[in-house]
């Protein structure tokens, strides 16, 4: 039979030497607070350890939060999933997209379809991202993102411009691609409010779930709480710094530019697990379970896949589990996703359960330490 004792040897066993240096980890039922425990140090060399107010950079953990926001948007009836981009973002009008000639050769056409506020949920825009060049819409975005930073005009909105006019990697709908889609999210919701991506998350998800420690940059006063990322190696593990792309605080990155606590993002996902938390609606339950469902094509699925996912689909902006014979004990539809440096979140309105995970390290581990964290709850639960 399961018990949650299980996840102290699991943390346990994990937080070593060649491990990250600490972790948090808390596991609601409802409001109920099961499993509470932060091992190890927040910075090992200044012996400060990791607590619930330790605050890490969340990386694509701020995913949930940013299409949360969008979805607010979608409640009120500023758009909807359907509708074009560029009706909102006009540059992405007339969208191209790269293709390849049987000569192997690559050249710029139309696209069979307009990009659609949906693509930009789910990943399926041919949007990439601007700090690689694997391809070439990654390599345009990353010369032209450069030249943006460099004139002082990174912003979300101009580099919204800068992503619709470059033409796409792939007709909009036909393949998945983890990109920065989700910043163009970002964008829209600054074109529709008037305000700031920073300032509407202030105002309509930390404000009224009463978060403190969130945000795009840490305030000077807060910095002793700050976690130390670290990479691990065959020698141990190392203090490093945060990659250049995560270094851009003016730039507010719904893809991974928050910062947060244990604490602030347990409020978070128990609101969206409940679908109320301390008074408190983010979205409605039918808008939570439409966040949660697979929206990619049998071609795009294929391309999601992967051992770590297995038997998860991706929904608006979330994984969420289709199918548990795949390999986990979890239920359908329970969704959440996860950030480079390991922090994880598991959200699931049928079985009320949420889990918070939170560590600072590269490379993660997450193939290891999220299905076994996640198995061990089921069965215990």
């Amino acid at each position: 039979m399961g018990t949650l004792k299980n996840l102290d040897t699991l943390l346990e066993g994990f937080i070593t030497e060649d491990g990250p240096a600490g972790a948090g980890l808390r596991v609601y039922r409802g409001d109920e607070l099961l499993y509470d425990r932060c091992i190890g140090w927040a910075n090992a060399e200044e012996k400060i350890p990791f607590a619930p107010d330790t605050i890490c950079q969340l990386a694509s953990m701020s995913k949930c939060i940013s299409v949360t926001a969008g979805m607010q948007l979608y409640e009120k009836g500023l758009f909807l999933l359907t509708d074009p981009v560029e009706k909102y973002i006009p540059e992405f009008a007339n969208r191209k997209v790269f293709d390849t000639n049987e000569k192997g050769e690559t050249f710029i056409r139309p696209a069979k379809r307009p990009v659609t506020v949906g693509n930009l949920f789910d990943m399926t825009s041919g949007i990439t991202f601007s700090w690689g060049t694997g391809n070439e819409n990654s390599r345009i975005l990353r010369e032209e993102g450069d030249k943006l930073k460099a004139e002082g005009r990174y912003t979300l909105r101009e580099y919204a411009k800068l992503c619709g006019s470059t033409p796409g990697l792939f007709d909009p709908g036909d393949h998945f691609y983890y990109g920065d889609s989700h910043d163009m999210v970002a964008a829209l919701i600054e074109v529709l409010t008037g305000q700031t991506f920073g300032e509407y998350l202030k105002e309509n998800i930390f404000d009224p779930l009463g978060i403190k420690d969130m945000g795009f940059k840490v305030p000077e006063e807060k910095k002793n709480r700050e976690a130390t990322l670290y990479a691990l190696g065959e020698n141990g593990r190392k203090a490093t710094s945060l990659p250049p792309a995560f270094c851009v605080p003016e730039f507010e990155s719904a893809c991974g530019g928050l910062y947060g606590t244990l604490e602030d993002y347990s409020r978070f996902a128990r609101c969206m697990t409940l679908g109320e938390w301390n008074g408190t609606r983010l979205l409605g339950d039918k808008t939570i379970r439409l966040m949660a469902m697979n929206r990619l094509c049998p071609q795009a699925l294929k391309e999601f896949d992967n051992p770590y996912l297995a038997g998860y689909g991706y929904g608006l902006g979330v994984r969420t589990r289709m199918d548990p014979a795949a390999g986990s004990n979890s239920s359908i539809g329970e969704f959440g996703w996860t950030g480079a440096w390991g922090s994880w979140v598991l959200m699931d309105p049928t079985e009320k359960i949420s889990v918070v995970y939170f560590q600072e390290s590269r490379p993660s581990k997450e193939d290891y330490i999220h299905p076994r964290i996640r198995n061990i709850v089921y069965s215990a639960l």
